[in-house]
């Protein structure tokens, strides 16, 4: 059995359980996206079309700060590609109806992903690492700055699921790291000592300011990486600093 230095294990997902690589100012994208827009209905030029999406995101987040206290907040990015379809600038008469505008949004920003990732994959020791926390009989939790329209099955073809006990995606709860609402709240939900629990992740402005602010400890796993140097400066938490990921169970 292996000994484990904590209970629970609270794990950022993009480039700490895999590697990602996505373009989102790729002209093509648009051009693509804008196509199918189109399709409905909804005639936008791919310039015009990010510049909305910019800005619908921003009116969004605005928003959210007006009803939260919080700073850091997470727009949903499901609302904001319906809001395009709504907002359109112009529009033309077709024969393609949407019946279910949720749905819709859904499956468009599930095709904005595909269309703007460029890599994603567990990283080597990812799942072995996550399976034997499992078999040692920790806690594992996801909490991601992330879109549950497209996060949710990233997770699932990572083959990260299995070993997940909760997961909590910022899109969801409208905030999102380092916002220490978001920490406190999964520490609550599942009764955790934070004397127990420890953040993985691979940011220090996010990841291990979260744990910092909410007191429980930070292990900082360096796959962007940050040179030594950057290390010194920004560990202002002293947060462990690891290479890879099985160094937690080895």
């Amino acid at each position: 059995m292996t000994n484990l230095q904590y209970k629970n294990y609270i794990f950022d997902f993009y480039g700490t359980l895999v590697d990602i690589e996505t373009d989102e100012a790729d002209l093509a994208l648009w051009q693509k996206m804008a196509e199918l827009y189109r399709a409905y209905g909804a005639d936008y030029s791919a310039n015009e079309l990010k510049a909305n999406y910019d800005g619908l995101i921003k009116r969004q987040e605005e928003k959210l700060r007006k009803h939260y206290s919080w700073q850091h907040v997470e727009v949903d990015l499901v609302v904001v590609f319906i809001e395009l379809m709504l907002e359109a600038p112009r529009k033309h008469a077709t024969d393609s109806i949407i019946l279910d505008l949720e749905t819709w949004g859904n499956l468009i920003a599930q095709t904005f992903r595909m269309l703007s990732r460029k890599k994603l994959q567990a990283y080597e020791n990812t799942l072995a690492t996550l399976k034997t926390l499992k078999e040692a009989g920790a806690t594992v939790i996801l909490l991601s700055n992330a879109q549950r329209a497209f996060t949710q099955a990233e997770i699932e073809m990572t083959g990260c699921r299995e070993f997940l006990d909760k997961i909590y995606i910022s899109s969801d709860h409208k905030m999102k790291k380092p916002q220490v609402d978001f920490m406190n709240l999964v520490l609550k939900e599942n009764q955790l000592d934070p004397k127990e629990t420890v953040m993985v992740g691979n940011d220090f402005t996010s990841d291990m300011a979260i744990a910092k602010a909410a007191g429980i400890d930070g292990i900082m796993l360096n796959t962007f990486p940050y040179t030594k140097d950057e290390i010194q400066t920004l560990n202002i938490m002293n947060a462990k600093v690891i290479d890879d990921i099985s160094e937690l169970v080895g």
